[in-house]
Order: structure tokens, then C-alpha cells, then sequence
């Protein structure tokens, strides 16, 4: 009898531990899920307002139902209540961690700049000081993936050109 009270103490109090465990966790979710979330739209507003300007004006965002791997939605950009171009935002992981970003395409299809919303590669500071900078200011070329982090920005050439290739078949 004396190790069957052992047992049955130790199993209560480890639910005890479990249940209060849990209700801290439920807490603080419901303490930061709105700052959570509002920082997460400012961190797409940044990055929409990076690849074209802060003058420019976006739609809201237009879904894209599971018919691609990386693509989520997409923003149509205008300026001057002219459209200039298209902003699509793409989430995609690899075995270096996830990467959610932003990239914008023109009306003739090309890809510009590329913003990255999450990036929580092993290498990321690398992926943007090596590829995804210089792919902006022109100094790398899209293709070229030898950067520190190769294996991320693979994934980003893989995501900017899977938008590029819906945009083309869908947005005409």
C-alpha cells in the first residue's frame, strides 16, 4: 500500500504541475496575441512600403487557395490610382528553419525587391547581409545562391520565381 500512495501523490501532483503550467501558457497567449498580431501587420506594411515606396497604395490582401507550395496572398500595388505592380507575400522552410517573405513583381512580370517578414534560419543575418541586400540593390543576381547561406536563399529564388511564374499565368 505504501508505494501505491507514492504513486497515486506523485501522478496528482505532477497534474497539478501540468494544469497550472497550462493556465500560465493560456494566459500569456492571451496577453500577447494582439501585440503579436499587430506587429505582424506592421511588419508587412514595412516591407510592402520597401518594395515599392511609402507613396504607394495597396490593396488588401487577395488569397491564393492551395494550388501553389510556397504563395499565401498577394497585394495589388498602385500609385496615383494607377497599379504599378503586384507585392506577394510567400512562407516556405527548409532544415535551417522558415522564412516568410514579401516580393514584388511589375507589370512585366520581373521580379524586384524582396523583403523577408520572418526569417528564422540558422544563417540569417548571413542570408541578408550575403543575398537578399545585394539581390535588392542590384549587385546579385537572383540565380546566384552562393552567398554563406545557400540553402536559404535557394529558398527565396524558389518562392520569388514560384510568384513570378503565377503572376504570369493568373494576372493578366
Amino acid at each position: 500500500m505504501g508505494n501505491s500512495k507514492k504513486y497515486i501523490l506523485t501522478a496528482i501532483t505532477l497534474g497539478v504541475i501540468g494544469a497550472v503550467s497550462a493556465a500560465l501558457i493560456s494566459l500569456t497567449n492571451l496577453v500577447t496575441r494582439d501585440a503579436i498580431e499587430k506587429n505582424k501587420i506592421d511588419k508587412i506594411n514595412k516591407g510592402l512600403a520597401m518594395i515599392y515606396d511609402e507613396n504607394s497604395q495597396f490593396s488588401e490582401a487577395n488569397s491564393i487557395n492551395g494550388e501553389t507550395k510556397y504563395l499565401d496572398s498577394y497585394y495589388v500595388a498602385s500609385k496615383n490610382d494607377e497599379k504599378i505592380g503586384y507585392v506577394f507575400q510567400t512562407t516556405g522552410s527548409n532544415m535551417y528553419g522558415k522564412i516568410s517573405m514579401l516580393v514584388g513583381i511589375d507589370l512585366t512580370y520581373n521580379i524586384g525587391n524582396v523583403y523577408l517578414v520572418v526569417n528564422e534560419q540558422t544563417y540569417a543575418q548571413t542570408l541578408i547581409d550575403n543575398y537578399v541586400n545585394p539581390l535588392n540593390d542590384g549587385s546579385r543576381a537572383l540565380e546566384d545562391v552562393s552567398c554563406g547561406a545557400t540553402y536559404g536563399a535557394k529558398l527565396v529564388r524558389t518562392m520569388a520565381e514560384e510568384a513570378q511564374s503565377w503572376a504570369k499565368e493568373n494576372l493578366k
